[in-house]
């Protein structure tokens, strides 16, 4: 309660005590059999204020410790300032939690296919990290998958492009592989074997940089839909995002998490007498955010035959969502 209307609230209740011999009132704990006399002072909602009979001594107990029953039953003059008290309250407390409700609480509601695919769409333009840098190194992911350094880079502005809604997914022009010829070669030892190595280039260790700041930045460049749209080249140009999503746990996962609930809602939806009409679309729709989300929930390190089925999920999904 505020302070000034505590006040005032006090300063009622004491005139409304007059004349003014010190009111009595019996208290008693929870699970104690005990009772006590004590002079009356003030309470709020929580606590109450009392003065020892016997001594100068002021006291405060929670409500909780005592037997509110009890009190209620041989304090009934107590109990009726208690309730006005908390029905003071009530306003006061709906005002506070109006005040700091947060409008972007509660989520877009889908009336139909055409809302929820609305709704889908801003979701797939969720920010997303990426690949951690620390945690993998460059050599030994171009490696695993024998792909050229440059052309990893390349992926990753791809997939930048790629999550904005207006971007395209097609690259800018290639920078041609270079040669055996051309580039600049350092010779390592391993197992007693000399093999070559190809220098990095500046552009490679730039990017490598950029990526690196975006990640401990938490810029978040990436999104569910640029994923989809590179995924669903494949080859070459979907190697790089497959290859990210293969090390990016969190990535991974709040994808498969925003697909499956789409695909919720489309199944709710279509259970509704008002979507009838698009009934066979939602679900259509469902069945493809389900598929897509395992699809994506078997994207792993140790697995990766599901790349062929992944690019037709993630083809199927962008066809339904961006037509």
């Amino acid at each position: 309660m505020h302070p000034v209307r505590r006040l005032l609230f006090a300063a009622f209740s004491l005139a409304a005590a007059l004349p003014a011999s010190a009111e009595t009132v019996q208290l008693r704990r929870n699970g104690n059999a005990t009772v006590i006399a004590f002079e009356y002072i003030t309470q709020d909602e929580t606590t109450i204020m009392v003065k020892r009979l016997d001594a100068d001594v002021v006291l405060t107990y929670r409500w909780e410790d005592l037997d509110a029953e009890w009190i209620k039953r041989n304090n009934p003059k107590l109990w009726a300032e208690r309730e006005l008290m908390l029905e003071l309250e009530k306003p006061e407390k709906k005002m506070a939690a109006k005040e700091v409700e947060d409008p972007f609480a509660q989520q877009a509601v889908a009336t139909d296919s055409k809302s929820l695919i609305r709704n889908l769409v801003v979701s797939l333009q969720d920010g997303l990290k990426g690949m951690s840098l620390t945690a993998n190194r460059i050599d030994i992911v171009c490696n695993e998958f024998q792909l050229d350094e440059n052309l990893f880079w390349l992926g990753f502005d791809d997939l930048k492009r790629a999550s904005t809604l207006s971007g395209k997914a097609e690259p800018p022009p290639r920078v041609a592989e270079s040669t055996a010829d051309d580039t600049p070669t350092s010779k390592t030892k391993t197992k007693g074997k000399t093999a070559t190595k190809k220098a990095r280039s500046p552009e490679s260790v730039a990017a490598e940089a950029a990526a690196r700041k975006d990640f401990e930045t938490e810029a978040r460049p990436y999104n569910a839909l640029g994923y989809l749209r590179m995924l669903a080249e494949g080859g070459t140009k979907g190697k790089p995002a497959w290859m990210m999503l293969r090390r990016s746990t969190a990535d991974r996962e709040a994808i498969k998490t925003l697909l499956t609930n789409y695909a919720k809602q489309a199944e709710e939806l279509a259970e509704k007498p008002e979507g009838k009409a698009s009934k066979t679309e939602l679900l259509v729709l469902k069945k493809a955010l389900e598929n897509c989300a395992e699809s994506v929930g078997r994207v792993t390190r140790e697995y990766n035959a599901v790349e062929a089925r992944l690019q037709t999920d993630c083809r199927t999904v962008l066809t339904l969502a961006l037509r």
